[in-house]
């Protein structure tokens, strides 16, 4: 069978169809929506599963071109020409290797030298046609852009401002209409990484549980990726889902630094990345990182929060439960700050400061599952404090079995900060019998720190803690 020729290509998905064009996959999808781009679907294929070929590519921006090129000769050169979107492109001057680059395989995009036209006209139809040919939206562009369906965009906007706002409520609404807006503009990938930043959030302020918010947050991140894999907060969410969910230290921070380097000014990939940078055990990293996302995001209480937090994870513990404090009597509705110094007291063997702290915490979540637990903490710890987290342990590993949570790392933690080394050893032998691989350089040091001396301690914790992932520094 002979091979079909150049122009019968076949072009398989949405980024070989930009491709061909020149442009992002939002531009050609709202071409094959708006204006008919030549795109065919594959039956009982996934969403998303779409085709097309060259020659009917070329044939339909023949086509455009030369409509456009009609009514502008026949409406004068004051008529407004619009191929490619409400955007105006940039001078053509100020566009480097656009005059120089060849078009796309097939037909060319230009009229032949035969077709005669009104010297306005034609001036008016190449400035369209620069849209065929000018660059791909930058990171920044991805980042402000705003829905194609124009009845949506205030609904966007609310999303954004809500998500910001850390409330449960808040947080409710944002996702209702992130997914509103989804809705009526599916090809939007800013919505679906959108989505997915909400659920993350939710799951620490609101009632979700963690693996109904991370599997909502993974589907969105997927689909944002998808449909645009130059957005930078598509990646920054899926760092942050690697690292706090799937335990692949490694790559979240390849995701991170994948999207700083796609927009280096973005405050909140600074701020997300530094959390995990703490988290890593790399203080002086996690600090430069606040540092610059408080400068692009100056007067944010999460940032404080967070600081705060990360100075009781480099060992700056008196200095992490003043700050803490201060910030409570601030900003007394803030469900992290409990959580913080939840977790500061139980380090220091305090479960009466933890279950404390951790009953607000309930509360503020207005979670069941929590304010349960809170009650028989609370019970526990009138009949016998030493042995109260006890408690904990039980319940992690209820979550365990039912896929809320994946590693015993934190009941071994809990032990240990206890002083239960029975418990602490029979945790870490069915962790280690299981291949788990404990990511939290502040858990493991303060476990290995808390048990020096103890060599078969030591020994169980060197098979579970994972190699310090490679961090870019520069």
């Amino acid at each position: 069978m002979s091979q079909p020729e150049q122009s019968d290509r076949r072009l398989d998905g949405w980024k070989a169809i930009a491709g061909y064009f020149r442009r992002d996959r939002t531009t050609v999808m709202r071409w094959a929506r708006e204006r008919d781009l030549p795109v065919h679907r594959l039956p009982g294929g996934k969403q998303g599963s779409v085709f097309a070929y060259e020659h009917e590519l070329a044939a339909w921006a023949g086509r455009a071109e030369q409509l456009d090129l009609n009514e502008m000769a026949a409406a004068g050169p004051t008529a407004p020409l619009d191929l490619a979107g409400p955007t105006d492109p940039p001078p053509a001057d100020t566009r480097p290797d656009v005059a120089a680059a060849p078009p796309p395989r097939g037909k060319r995009l230009f009229v032949g030298a035969g077709v005669v036209i009104a010297i306005a006209a034609l001036v008016g139809a190449t400035v369209t046609l620069t849209d065929y040919l000018a660059p791909a939206q930058s990171p920044v562009d991805r980042a402000a852009a705003l829905p194609h369906n124009a009845k949506v965009v205030s609904d966007y906007v609310a999303a954004r401002d809500l998500w910001a706002r850390r409330t449960p409520a808040d947080l409710r609404r944002a996702i209702g209409l992130y997914e509103k807006v989804i809705a009526a503009d599916k090809d939007f990938a800013p919505a679906y990484a959108g989505l997915a930043e909400a659920w993350l959030i939710y799951r620490e302020y609101g009632a979700a549980t963690e693996s109904r918010a991370y599997s909502a947050a993974k589907s969105a991140v997927e689909q944002a990726l998808a449909l645009d894999s130059q957005l930078a907060a598509a990646h920054r969410a899926n760092g942050f889902i690697q690292y706090w969910w799937s335990y692949d230290a490694q790559r979240s921070v390849d995701s991170f630094q994948r999207a700083l380097a796609l927009d280096p000014r973005d405050g909140l990939t600074h701020f997300w990345y530094a959390n995990v940078l703490s988290d890593l055990g790399q203080d002086a990293a996690a600090q430069r990182a606040y540092d610059t996302a408080q400068l692009m995001l100056p007067g944010t209480p999460a940032i404080a929060v967070e600081r705060a937090c990360a100075h009781w994870q480099a060992g700056r513990d008196r200095r992490a439960v003043m700050e803490l404090e201060q910030l409570k009597s601030q900003y007394p509705e803030d469900a992290t700050i409990r959580n913080c110094l939840a977790w500061a007291h139980i380090s220091r063997g305090d479960i009466k400061a933890y279950a404390r702290e951790y009953r607000v915490l309930a509360n503020l979540r207005d979670v069941p599952e929590m304010k349960r637990l809170s009650t028989e903490l609370d019970q526990a710890i009138v009949r016998d404090v030493a042995t109260a987290h006890m408690v904990l342990v039980a319940e992690a590993r209820r979550e365990f079995a039912e896929g809320e949570r994946k590693t015993r790392m934190t009941p071994a933690f809990h032990a240990s900060c206890m002083g239960d080394r029975a418990t602490l050893v029979t945790l870490l032998r069915q962790a280690s019998t299981l291949g788990e691989r404990w990511y939290s350089a502040t858990l493991n040091k303060r476990i290995a720190e808390k048990w020096r001396g103890d060599a078969e301690v030591q020994q169980l914790l060197r098979k579970v803690v994972i190699a310090t992932p490679k961090v870019d520094l520069s």
